[in-house]
């Protein structure tokens, strides 16, 4: 059994009271791993009840060095508890699947972390049923697809977070993203032999693809990391989105352009024939792009889950020199 006594500066017991009353008493924490940005908890109370304790404390963020830099680390950040709170309001608005939030509190100081109670989901990702029967794959996969329509049928004519104001110039949203995506090359090129070499090669097909993409008036609200590993299916076989902070409206070719390398049956349950095939392979190049670097960073850092980071860092690397060989054909 963990020791949960730390958590929430040895307040958990008093919160937990506080929250869902009296009765309700942390007997066992158990730390859930996989976050890069939170702390995430599955805490049991001695009546039986679970729910999840979600911490976003900067000090523990494996990315806090680029969240605290000057430059901006990017139009796309899964970082804080006020976007969690934000987006689990409006998908809950939508009836789109994703755990209730309980309580959230926002640290009173800077350096204070921001923590949630929120919904346990007792589930399985989403992956554990690429394989299933089709029609056991039909009941999970088609309900995530028209949650995931509901979502993108919403847009906006600025691009940006639900709680920020459109205070950016009007372009594309591809365009910083290509700054981001030339920054992340910088990075890679002065550790990686494969990107050192062919730094410029992606440079010049990044702004070829960004070059020919037309404008356009509005964006959709996107979950902007949709892996398999962020949907959780219950046991009545109900998809739930998770880790859903970094959502915003968006080109929803970033969506599935994601979607459609991480989903081994995109094409039956997500394919979508309206998508600009230009932002299609713009954003998927970067993202093959991003994770390399995201994933050397973890590396870097000590993240405890090793040998599934040098996974994504060598199934990414590979995609992207890919790319550059056939870039008609991704």
């Amino acid at each position: 059994m963990e020791d949960w006594r730390h958590l929430l500066e040895g307040r958990l017991e008093d919160w937990t009271e506080r929250v869902f009353g009296q009765g309700y008493h942390p007997e066992e924490a158990k730390a859930v791993s996989g976050g890069a940005q939170k702390l995430v908890y599955q805490i049991r109370c001695s009546n039986g009840f679970r729910f999840m304790l979600y911490v976003w404390d900067m000090r523990l963020n494996y990315f806090r060095e680029e969240l605290e830099q000057e430059e901006a680390p990017g139009p796309i950040s899964g970082y804080g508890g006020k976007k969690f709170q934000t987006v689990n309001a409006y998908l809950r608005k939508l009836q789109v699947g994703t755990p209730e939030l309980y309580h959230f509190e926002a640290g009173s100081r800077p350096e204070e972390a921001d923590f949630a109670f929120v919904e346990y989901i007792d589930g399985k990702e989403a992956s554990d049923f690429f394989q299933a029967d089709p029609g056991i794959q039909d009941q999970v996969f088609g309900p995530l697809a028209e949650m995931l329509t509901r979502m993108h049928e919403q847009t906006c004519a600025e691009w940006g977070p639900l709680d920020e104001p459109p205070s950016r110039p009007a372009t594309g949203c591809h365009w910083p993203m290509l700054t981001h995506a030339c920054r992340q090359l910088e990075y890679l090129s002065a550790y990686r032999t494969e990107f050192r070499n062919h730094r410029q090669g992606f440079v010049h097909i990044l702004k070829d693809y960004a070059s020919k993409i037309v404008p356009r008036s509005s964006y959709s609200f996107i979950h902007a990391e949709l892996g398999p590993n962020h949907v959780l299916v219950d046991e009545r076989l109900r998809p739930w989105l998770i880790d859903i902070e970094g959502a915003l409206f968006f080109d929803a070719e970033y969506e599935h352009s994601f979607m459609e390398f991480r989903f081994d049956n995109y094409g039956p349950y997500f394919k979508n024939g309206r998508l600009d095939p230009v932002r299609m392979a713009f954003y998927k190049l970067y993202h093959h792009i991003s994770y390399s670097a995201g994933a050397h960073r973890l590396l870097q850092r000590g993240y405890p889950d090793a040998e599934a980071i040098k996974d994504i860092l060598e199934y990414n690397s590979r995609r992207a020199l890919r790319m550059l060989v056939e870039p008609a054909h991704e």
